[in-house]
This record gives structure tokens, sequence and C-alpha cells, in this order.
């Protein structure tokens, strides 16, 4: 599978996710309260790969280490993101210690999604864009 490339907004963050998200990936959508105000948006669209395989080829991205108090895992999480732009770039969770969860807009999001998790706390308006059985009120273990 071929390495993959991405950026944040302004360019000053590039990042390479070495073989890929493989043939078979699919995205996953979190609608968690802290995704909801980072991304400035309903969700999260994200991917999950391993840490070891996410190599950042340029620039130096910034960590926010979120309270505990903040996160609805009960898990601390850092999130990480470009300090010009403010593009979110990724978020380590130490519930996931091997994973990031990586943001699919960097990547032109064309994943589709396998999983919807903390949906809860969608919007009631909201539609699913998975099957009943692919969502989740609370973090999905990958």
């Amino acid at each position: 599978m071929a390495d993959v490339e991405g950026s944040c907004h302004c360019g000053a963050i590039k990042v390479r996710v070495i073989g890929g998200f493989g043939e078979k990936a699919k995205a996953g959508v979190c609608h968690c309260k802290q995704c909801q105000v980072l991304a400035g948006s309903l969700f999260s669209y994200l991917g999950f790969v391993k840490r070891e395989n996410v190599k950042v080829l340029q620039g130096e991205p910034k960590g926010y280490k979120q309270p505990l108090s903040a996160a609805q895992s009960g898990k601390p999480i850092t999130r990480y993101f470009c300090g010009d732009c403010g593009t979110p770039l990724w978020a380590a969770a130490d519930s996931a210690p091997d994973t990031y969860s990586i943001k699919l807009a960097m990547f032109g999001n064309n994943l589709p999604p396998a999983m919807e998790i903390y949906w809860k706390y969608a919007q009631t308006w909201e539609k699913p864009m998975v099957p009943s059985e692919a969502l989740f009120d609370r973090w999905y273990e990958t």
C-alpha cells in the first residue's frame, strides 16, 4: 500500500502516513463535545493509524493536553494542531497508546465512514451515515 501525504491548511505542517490507510480502511465519525468544538463542526472525521506510521515531514505540531474534566472518555488526550493556522492534525489518547486518531481532511476526506462514536451527543436532527449497529454512544475500541 502506498504512503499518503497531507498538510495543514497553511502548509506549515506536512505529514506522511506510511503504508497509507489500507485497502479496506474506513473512517470514524466522532460526535463528542470536544470534537465538535475543536473541529468547529458537528463532528470530527477520523482515520485510525498506528502512531509509528505517522511521520511529520515538515514543521512542528503543537500539542494541547486536554484536561481530564473535559474528556468524555475520562482518559487523558493530547490533541495536535498547526500553531500557525490552527488546523487540527490528530489526537493521541492514553487509552489507545499505539493509535492516532488522525484528521482525514488533511488527506482529502476520501474514506467512507464505518462507525460513529459518541452518537448520543449528535444533534437530534442529524441523520446517521452508518447502519444503526455501527453507532456507539462511547469510544469504540479499534
